[in-house]
């Protein structure tokens, strides 16, 4: 029987293995296919492609559980890097902040 636990975990190795996919292709120069594979699998997770995710900050990043916030911080600071190296600076900028907002809230609360 699959427990909640188990699902995330799943979507965590998921998350895992596009990231390697990601850097791959960056490596590879192919950096258009990397940002649509982040694309398709925020948007399975989330609802809403990665350009989105990163636009509308923290509102839709908030009902994530914990465990899979670091995971996609990690795909986002990817999306982020690929969309520097392709000189677009303010999407670049807002990848990586929404990065560090999952970042913040993947912390226990005190």
């Amino acid at each position: 029987m699959l427990t909640e636990r188990d699902v995330i975990m799943r979507l965590v190795r998921q998350l895992a293995e596009l990231l390697a996919a990601a850097i791959r292709l960056r490596r590879e120069g192919k950096r258009d296919e990397a940002l649509r594979q982040i694309d398709h699998i925020t948007g399975r997770l989330t609802g809403m492609d990665a350009g989105a995710l990163c636009m509308f900050g923290e509102a839709p990043l908030a009902g994530l559980p914990r465990e899979l916030k670091v995971p996609l911080a990690c795909v986002l600071r990817a999306r982020a890097r690929l969309l520097r190296d392709a000189r677009r600076d303010a999407d670049a900028r807002q990848a990586f902040r929404a990065a560090r907002m999952l970042v913040r809230g993947a912390r226990p609360p005190p």
